[in-house]
């Protein structure tokens, strides 16, 4: 439908000369243009409805593309209300008609309903429209927009999706994460994984803390000045930092805190805003503390006994008997990676073995997952190993974000990494699980100010239908890894059956 462009003999236009009515007129069409533009890019069509004869008196071109039709064709599909039914989705006809029943007496209406286009997709619409009355007050007609949000519903689901997944992840491995502006002194946003590290929901930390001041004033009294320094040398700097301190929570327990901050906005050579990330690591420190115990009291156990073992073959056993301890924990350290703290190749091994057995005792599916990263000897060269260390534990801690606690994640050589899953339902299961570890691997990693991204080819084999030795499975996941990799890399599949990611 195309609005009346005002004719130039329009009384209220008689005053201006030939000229300006030229002028004025190209201003007009240049705001029509324009008008139509921002509808055609919204996806907003407009329609005028006919209480008096029950049909569409007219419609604009966006609205009949929305159903994927040009105008003559919706004049005639919707041309009364039995027709115009037929093209809204059977589940949503009943709301769609008590809300049209309504307008008598809301004279408006703003409904969310699902259409039946032309071309049998199926598309999210928003439509609103208010009554039009003759000089009596009774209802003649309508006139409505409808617009098409099928996108705008499909990026709020994601936006869901992700939120979700964001609040399980930061509660499996004790992590918040935070945005504070410099400039207002205050936090932009902190996840409910922060609050809940401080022993507060994110709301309730929010409003007892109203300055970076205020912020770290639970910081431990021994720590607090070397955190300050390090803030503070931030600001200078202008780069990251990594910081392990303690704070008291609310509750009045002390945690250990491990912080990683970055510059997430600068300006005008100034920092404005921070990113930072918290993990408590409260269990690891008391683990550190009672190792370091253990190793102060058997270095104490082991001079002791030395001197007394020196005297007879009786002591000189029971020294060999320490040492045989020793050994055993050294063997112990010797099945898991120094670096990343995961299970080496042997023991992924044992492992396997076991969740074989047990897959053969219950009639259940086991799989095998070989893993190797795409680009990490680039990175490994052009950044050093500091970088590339970083890189490889980072892999590791998003491998084990998404797999369960009774599966098993090993480093079993340079950039490669085994991943064992017992007990599976189904098959594809591997897939979704596949598919979340190449996404988790290929996010972006920073190191000094750089932004750095590494992909992964993931290789599966299934028990038993692949092998039903620990071998035979190891072998298979190895060679669909290889497959991957000669066939595009940063995806996932099996020996048998490619699987697109």
């Amino acid at each position: 439908m195309k609005r009346k462009i005002p004719d130039v003999e329009d009384v209220k236009l008689q005053h201006m000369s030939k000229a300006e009515l030229v002028e004025e007129l190209q201003r007009y069409q240049s705001r029509e243009a324009l008008f139509d533009a921002t509808w055609r890019i919204a996806h907003i069509g407009y329609y005028e409805w006919s209480y008096d004869h029950d049909r569409l008196e007219c419609c604009s071109e966006e609205y009949a593309s929305i159903f994927n039709m040009s105008t003559e064709e919706a004049m005639e599909k919707h041309s009364n209300w039995e027709k115009m039914m037929l093209f809204i989705h059977p589940d949503d006809q009943e709301q769609y008609t008590e809300v049209e029943n309504s307008l008598p007496h809301n004279r408006s209406a703003d409904v969310e309903y699902r259409i039946i286009r032309k071309d049998g997709k199926i598309r999210q619409v928003r439509e609103i429209s208010i009554v039009v009355t003759d000089e009596a007050g009774k209802m003649s007609g309508a006139f409505g927009i409808v617009q098409d949000v099928t996108e705008q519903k499909k990026h709020e689901k994601d936006l869901e999706y992700r939120d979700a997944l964001t609040r399980q992840a930061e509660a499996i491995t004790d992590i918040g994460h935070y945005i504070f502006d410099l400039v207002e002194d205050n936090y932009v946003y902190i996840s409910p994984g922060y609050g809940r590290i401080h022993g507060l929901k994110s709301e309730e930390y929010l409003a007892s803390v109203n300055s970076r001041e205020e912020d770290i004033a639970d910081i431990h009294a021994d720590d607090y000045q070397r955190v300050v320094d390090t803030y503070e040398q931030q600001i200078k700097d202008k780069k990251d930092f990594l910081v392990e301190y303690r704070i008291r929570r609310a509750d009045g327990r002390i945690r250990w805190i491990r912080e990683q901050c970055t510059a997430h906005q600068i300006s005008n050579g100034e920092i404005k805003e921070l990113l930072g990330v918290l993990q408590d690591i409260t269990s690891q420190k008391n683990s550190e503390e009672k190792l370091l115990e253990a190793r102060n009291t058997l270095e104490v156990t082991v001079k002791r006994r030395t001197r007394e073992l020196a005297k007879t073959v009786g002591q000189l056993e029971d020294e060999i008997g320490e040492r045989e301890k020793i050994a055993a924990e050294l063997k112990f350290l010797a099945n898991h990676d120094s670096l990343t703290g995961l299970p080496s190749l042997g023991l992924c091994k044992d492992r396997l073995d076991r969740a074989l057995a047990e897959s053969r005792r219950n009639k259940q599916i086991s799989a095998v997952m070989f893993i190797d990263l795409d680009g990490f000897k680039m990175i490994n060269d052009s950044y050093g190993h500091e970088c590339g260390d970083l890189v490889l534990k980072s892999t590791a801690e998003r491998i084990k974000a998404e797999i369960r606690e009774m599966d098993t994640v090993g480093r079993i050589g340079g950039d490669e990494f085994l991943v064992i899953l017992s007990q599976i339902s189904d098959v594809a299961d591997t897939q979704s699980i596949a598919g979340n570890i190449i996404d988790q691997i290929s996010k972006v990693i920073h190191f000094n100010g750089r932004e750095l991204t590494v992909h992964a080819s993931l290789g599966i084999a299934i028990y038993p239908n692949d092998g039903e030795t620990t071998s035979e499975l190891i072998r298979q996941a190895d060679t669909a890894m290889y497959l991957i990799k000669h066939s595009g890399k940063n995806n996932f599949g099996y020996t048998r059956l490619m699987v697109a990611n």
